[in-house]
């Protein structure tokens, strides 16, 4: 007997989410599980979930794993010791930032506080053109005497983010090395490595939080390996990164900054995929889980990307799919402001206590309590019956908010469904209208625990006429990780006019890069020729500040390519172009992907759906009036189901409403399309 076996893991805010893929000569299933987060330890909840579902290791190839460990690290402030070397007379890079304010109008404004310290900046004596030629050595002498003062200290990390590193490696590659020599259990991080870019605030910024997290995420991920090395497992560990695709354990410690954003972002790979099982590429997904919503536009199959990112404040200056997150969840809570004013979020109920359903102790009411109190998450059948619910205590804190504003509890249950509707729809105009997209012209695709739920009312608000709810809804955070491809991204800095810069000059950079990509790729552990490759540049007009990437799908094949290019980008993204003004090239960009083999995963067939129909009716509140409702099994649908709304379609791991007006069918590959019937 043939068996194979792959094994995901996505830690949400509420809950973490489980997929055990297995390939039986041949025959395909996919088992599932969700389970209650451990934020305080989160690899308790994964082994939870792991010794549920798997009792056998062996034949087990991967483990692909997404967690907001790093991101917490950061947000909390739980990172290591950490020292950062930089330039002399640049020490205070990151408390200056860029000089501005973030909100102009805050009379409040706090400047975020920087992951390292003051007293732990070093500035070193050594300076670099901006062409790479040496101004002023590196003494090696200083370096070893701040290696004593760091081991005094008890630093456990060093970031090295010299002035002009992305043009010469030569003064950052000689620190590191003696850094590692004088402290050999530190983990050192230089620009170089993770960042040849030019920005010196974002370089610097990107480094430090990379030096701060990496023994964090390193420990994390080494303990979760031994574990499950103690459970039979021998095969290997990917980690998600925030570009969608994953990277092998082994890579870690030089692309953890790459983590950062890894659930959300193999949500939005799960989307891309059961989108284009459907034959649909332009999509705008929406994953509301317990604590947030998050949403990415995608055309054509390709989701958008940022370099210039943020956390707590922080610059990121790494390759991140362009999510737009707003603290929207069935956890979040519902309040009064000072105005008088009902507001829902961003502050989470999350997984502990939870909501008020939940009876864990939770005393204040949320999304996930207002869907209780309307019947649209019935008690018994929440997370397939997993997780028992008791609307009774959602009825006693929506009355009492409800009385706190003279109104009924009826009225207050949908007027928190309907404001976190509006903050969500918010999150989507900044995705799309914002970016220069129309809404209307995508498909929304629905997923996390509470996606479905919404979807469909909100879809509706911003004129959208088509919304898809793949299977597995509730897990395709995870499912995701499973079709995700291996991805390391590279970046140079060579700045040069198009008119500039020749044919020759084009090539012999990204070929430059190119080799670079092989060289590390090889190393883990991969085929030359199963590599490919995806070229882009970052651009602008002579003069301009920021510039826009321009993606190629070759190497192009001259400088004017890239002219006319960057003129179509311009002009898609503000609305008018300069044909007239000189392009400049700023950075080089090229994406290396190893291609997962979905062969199978592709040829999955939903088939547990039966011939006969059948549903129950209850009562739920919709549009102000508790209305005779049809509820559901999923997978009970027959094939080829039409079903009219108002209706509730139930699954293990997602509830998805189909309002009246819209009607719902299901698909080949087990997916649900939601479309609203014409006027």
């Amino acid at each position: 007997m043939s068996i194979k076996k792959k094994f995901a893991a996505e830690i949400g805010g509420t809950f973490t989410d489980i997929i055990l893929f297995e390939d039986v000569n041949g025959k395909t299933q996919l088992k599932t599980l969700k389970v209650a987060s451990t934020p305080s330890h989160p690899e308790e909840a994964v082994i939870e979930g792991a010794d549920k579902l798997m009792k056998d290791w062996s034949n087990t190839a991967e483990m692909l794993h997404g967690s907001t460990v790093a991101t917490n690290a950061v947000l909390e402030r739980k990172g290591v010791p950490t020292a950062l070397l930089v330039t002399e007379g640049f020490a205070d890079t990151l408390e200056i930032l860029r000089g501005n304010k973030t909100n102009i109008y805050d009379l409040f404004y706090q400047r975020p506080v920087p992951v390292v310290p003051r007293n732990l900046v070093y500035p070193v004596t050594e300076r670099l053109s901006a062409e790479g030629e040496v101004i002023i050595p590196l003494s090696e002498a200083q370096i070893r005497q701040i290696a004593g003062q760091l081991k005094e200290q008890g630093v456990k990390s060093v970031g090295i983010c010299f002035l002009h590193s992305y043009a010469s490696e030569k003064h950052e590659k000689m620190a590191k090395k003696i850094i590692e020599e004088e402290i050999p259990d530190c983990i050192v991080t230089a620009s170089y490595e993770i960042l040849p870019q030019f920005r010196e605030y974002e370089r610097t910024s990107t480094v430090a939080i990379t030096s701060y997290i990496a023994p964090v995420m390193v420990r994390y991920i080494e303990s979760l390996y031994h574990q499950l090395q103690a459970r039979g497992f021998g095969g290997e560990i990917f980690i998600t990164q925030s570009n969608g695709g994953v990277i092998p354990m082994d890579a870690l410690r030089k692309e953890v900054a790459r983590t950062l954003l890894s659930g959300p972002a193999a949500g939005v790979t799960g989307a891309v995929f059961m989108a284009k099982q459907v034959g649909i590429e332009d999509i705008i997904t929406l994953d509301i889980g317990g604590t947030s919503a998050d949403v990415c536009l995608i055309n054509k199959g390709n989701p958008l990307v940022s370099t210039t990112n943020e956390i707590d404040g922080n610059a990121i200056a790494v390759p991140m799919l362009d999510i737009v997150t707003v603290g929207a969840g069935g956890g979040s809570i519902a309040w009064i402001d000072g105005g008088g004013m009902l507001q829902v979020g961003p502050q989470s109920a999350g997984a502990d206590p939870g909501p008020a359903c939940y009876c864990r102790g939770g005393t204040k009411p949320t999304l996930s309590d207002a869907m209780a109190y309307r019947g649209l998450l019935r008690p018994d059948h929440f997370a397939g019956g997993n997780y028992k619910l008791d609307p009774q205590k959602s009825r006693k804190v929506i009355g009492e908010i409800a009385q706190q504003l003279g109104t009924t509890p009826d009225e207050m249950a949908e007027a928190i469904c309907r404001v976190m509707e509006a903050n969500t729809m918010q999150a989507v105009r900044l995705a799309s209208t914002e970016r220069g997209y129309d809404a209307r012209n995508y498909t929304m695709v629905a997923f996390g625990g509470a996606g479905a739920l919404m979807a469909a009312s909100i879809a509706g608000e911003l004129g959208m006429k088509k919304v898809l709810v793949p299977c597995y809804a509730g897990l395709l955070s995870s499912f995701g990780l499973l079709v995700a491809d291996i991805i390391r991204d590279y970046v140079q800095t060579k700045v040069s006019l198009c008119v500039e810069t020749s044919a020759q000059d084009l090539r012999k950079q990204f070929e430059k890069m190119q080799d670079k990509a092989v060289e590390d790729m090889t190393n883990y552990g991969f085929k030359r020729e199963n590599l490919q490759f995806q070229y882009a540049v970052d651009a602008r007009y002579q003069g301009q500040a920021f510039e826009l990437q321009v993606d190629f799908g070759h190497i192009p094949e001259n400088a004017e390519e890239i002219t006319n290019a960057f003129h179509e980008v311009h002009r898609a993204r503000y609305g008018f172009n300069s044909p007239h003004n000189l392009v400049e090239i700023v950075n080089y960009r090229l994406k290396t992907i190893v291609p997962q083999n979905n062969d199978l995963l592709s040829g999955m067939k939903y088939d547990e759906a039966t011939d006969k129909e059948e549903y129950v009716v209850q009562k739920a509140l919709m549009g102000g009036e508790w209305k005779d409702c049809r509820f559901y099994t999923w997978s009970r649908l027959p094939k080829d189901a039409v079903i009219q709304g108002p209706a509730v379609i139930e699954d293990e791991t997602s509830t998805c409403v189909v309002p009246q007006t819209w009607t719902a069918k299901l698909q080949k590959n087990g997916s649900l399309i939601l479309e609203k019937e014409e006027n």
